[in-house]
Order: structure tokens, then sequence, then C-alpha cells
């Protein structure tokens, strides 16, 4: 019985790790697209500026 207690104990602690892990992975992934975002955002200015030079 002792056992069982202990191991469902580490069960829960396992997943707050996972969670964690999830949570850092999905900060990452949410920088990766404002990352990207912004170069887009660049690229079409930069783009813009030499259409304006060329018009």
């Amino acid at each position: 019985m002792a056992k069982k207690a202990h191991r469902s104990k580490h069960a829960h602690q396992d997943s707050e790790v996972a969670m964690a892990k999830n949570t850092a992975a999905e900060a990452r992934a949410k920088a990766a697209v404002r990352d990207v975002h912004s170069v887009s955002a660049k690229t079409r200015g930069m783009q813009q500026k030499s259409q304006a030079k060329r018009g």
C-alpha cells in the first residue's frame, strides 16, 4: 500500500516536469513565430521601399 502511494506521487512529479517542458516548448514556439513575423514585416517594408523608388 505504501509503495502504491509513493508511486502515484512520483507520477505526479513526472507530469509536473512534463508540463514545465511543454510550457517551455510553447514559449519557444511562440517566440519563433514572433521572430518569423517580424522578419516578414521587415522584408515587406524593404520591398515597398524599393517599389517606391522604382515607381
